[in-house]
């Protein structure tokens, strides 16, 4: 029977290298030392049953003594009906972007320029949410009232022809 075992349990790669006897004698001494070889170290048992009697001693929770806030009792999903679930998926988010969008109509610190190019970029990434706030271009033309542009004064002088000091005349010769 050792003999039939030593190979699987010694496992060498090279049979070649496997000595028949020399295996044989050695899994003969595994089988008459077994209890020596496989027992738990007393250093290693020792600290190992020290470090579980202080986990214990840690957890041990007496009557009466301050309750530990930060541990708080489990929270439970509950359950959605399927009509909940569409609402919440179409209506939940839209309602923060809009919360957004206002943000930025109502903020003083944004130039007109700042707002018109963050509205842009806020109507090509949600155009149901902004379309929703802006349903007409009045509307949204309200938001950014145009201001006259001053028209270019035309000077009087700028009609007539320029002086011209040294004109030229008409020969005297005849």
């Amino acid at each position: 029977m050792v003999q039939t075992f030593s190979r699987c349990i010694l496992c060498s790669k090279d049979e070649v290298d496997l000595d028949e006897l020399l295996a044989a004698r050695l899994v003969t001494f595994l089988m008459d030392n077994y209890q020596e070889i496989l027992k738990v170290p007393l250093a290693l048992q020792t600290s190992i049953e020290e470090r579980v009697a202080h986990l214990r001693r840690v957890q041990i929770k007496y009557p009466g003594a301050d309750m530990d806030i930060t541990l708080s009792a489990p929270s439970f999903c509950r359950q959605i009906s399927p009509e909940e679930f569409e609402y919440q998926r179409s209506y939940g988010s839209q309602e923060p972007l809009a919360a957004l969008l206002e943000e930025v109509i109502t903020d003083a610190k944004l130039s007109s320029k700042e707002k018109k190019k963050k509205l842009k970029q806020f109507q090509k990434s949600y155009p149901e949410v902004y379309q929703e706030r802006f349903p007409t271009p009045e509307s949204e033309a309200l938001l950014f009232p145009e201001k006259p542009k001053p028209k270019p004064q035309l000077l009087m002088w700028a009609l007539k022809k320029p002086f011209q000091p040294f004109q030229r005349t008409r020969s005297f010769r005849m």
